[in-house]
């Protein structure tokens, strides 16, 4: 899968790029601001945006909001450590967020997801090419 990381934290862009890639198997592109990642987003089509929600100049509610302008279906899920109270949860479910992800325990809850929806793209894709 194509991932596209988002994180102003290097030590997490480096440590999670390298494990979805060397152990998962998928190919990271990690930007280290909103700027960054929107610049990507354009780009490339991505197959699943992590974004982490406190990032310095332009915050990850509204990174998301443009991706969403730019790509609707694109799957987008948060790894913040900040605690997401009920008005975020309700902003983040309006801008169509899968998933949020609590630092640092939901680190391993993400690589589990990451995992169920590579074997669920693997198997539609297997699918599709049975039916020819």
């Amino acid at each position: 899968m194509q991932i596209l990381l988002v994180d102003d934290k290097k030590d997490i862009l480096d440590t999670m790029g390298e494990i979805l890639e060397v152990c998962h198997n998928h190919t990271v592109q990690g930007a280290s601001s909103g700027k960054e990642a929107l610049k990507w987003f354009k780009k490339k089509k991505y197959d699943l945006v992590v974004v982490d929600l406190a990032l310095p100049i332009m915050n990850g509610v509204e990174v998301i909001a443009k991706m969403r302008k730019l790509r609707p279906k694109t799957l987008i899920v948060v790894l913040t450590g900040i605690p997401c109270n009920e008005t975020l949860k309700e902003k983040l479910k309006n801008l169509e967020v899968q998933q949020i992800f609590s630092k640092p325990k939901g680190i391993q809850e993400l690589l589990l997801y990451v995992k169920k929806v590579a074997a669920a793209k693997h198997s539609a894709a297997w699918d599709l090419t049975q039916r020819r």
